[in-house]
């Protein structure tokens, strides 16, 4: 997509719930420290996704938002591993990803912006 294009302008857009599920999100615990928190994502959507963090909710009822440094970018058909430090197997109650990608309009799939 150039300058010149006449394709739209893509966007960053959340994932919709159907394209949530398109990631795969194995999560487990370092064996050297039960502090760091270890995910493998893989991403089964069209296009590229970027997850800028994850949402804890605690057994305690607390809850704490942790962002990605650096964001985690996982192309199509790919699978990626990031990690959190400092939240533990036992106080943990759920948890999700907050994932974007970038489309040309929000009811579309996911695109390469590097097409």
């Amino acid at each position: 997509m150039g300058w010149f294009s006449n394709e739209p302008a893509l966007r960053q857009t959340e994932l919709t719930p159907a394209e949530l599920k398109q990631l795969s999100i194995r999560s487990g615990w370092s064996s050297d420290d039960p502090s760091l928190m270890l995910f493998e994502v893989g991403n089964q959507n069209s296009g590229p996704v970027f997850c800028v963090g994850a949402n804890f909710e605690f057994k305690d009822g607390k809850k704490r938002a942790q962002a990605f440094e650096p964001k985690l970018y996982i192309p199509s058909k790919a699978v990626r591993k990031t990690a959190i430090r400092g939240i533990e197997k036992k106080d943990v109650k759920t948890f999700g990803f907050s994932c974007l990608c970038m489309k040309a309009s929000p009811e579309g799939p996911c695109e390469n912006a590097f097409r």
